[in-house]
């Protein structure tokens, strides 16, 4: 029987290994969205193939002499962002699929806060991945919390890739 190999991951330890690690997952999701290479979507994100590499070599595959990204990865991301009744809190997300399910959620605050009651049906009584807390859902809170300034700009509080 054999055991499951342990993957290490990078701690970035100062201020531009985190930026570096920022850059890597932005260029790893550029390359599922538009199914490119590591080469062509590190270039287009101007970050080397190195440092590529050492943020998510665990979600990508040889694939002659580039690496291609695989459909999903457990890796840990960077800090990013949750709503609560008091505001914003940084949370911890593990996976490519918890982060995709944030990404959605704060997809669905924009619309239900431009009018679209349903948008946020789907995360009714539904925790975070892998946090203990649930999504938000109550549009008069997120209404309080608008009207304090806390969700200005929502795009920019749960994405925080390359600024273009």
């Amino acid at each position: 029987m054999s055991r499951k190999r342990k993957t290490r991951r990078h701690q970035p330890r100062s201020a531009r290994e985190t930026e570096d690690q920022r850059d890597a997952f932005a260029t790893l999701a550029l390359m599922r969205r538009r199914r490119v290479p590591a080469s062509l979507a590190a270039k287009e994100e101007g970050i080397s193939l190195k440092k590529l590499l050492k943020f998510v070599r665990p979600a990508l595959r040889k694939r002659g002499k580039d690496f291609v990204a695989k459909p999903s990865d457990r890796l840990l991301r960077p800090p990013m962002t949750a709503l609560d009744a008091k505001g914003t809190r940084p949370i911890v997300v593990r996976g490519s699929k918890a982060a995709a399910e944030n990404a959605r959620y704060w997809n669905g605050v924009d619309d239900a806060l431009k009018g679209k009651r349903s948008a946020l049906k789907e995360f009714r009584g539904k925790k975070i991945p892998y946090n203990k807390l649930k999504y938000l859902t109550n549009l008069k809170t997120l209404r309080r919390l608008q009207d304090a300034g806390l969700l200005e700009n929502i795009k920019e509080i749960y994405w925080r890739g390359r600024k273009r």
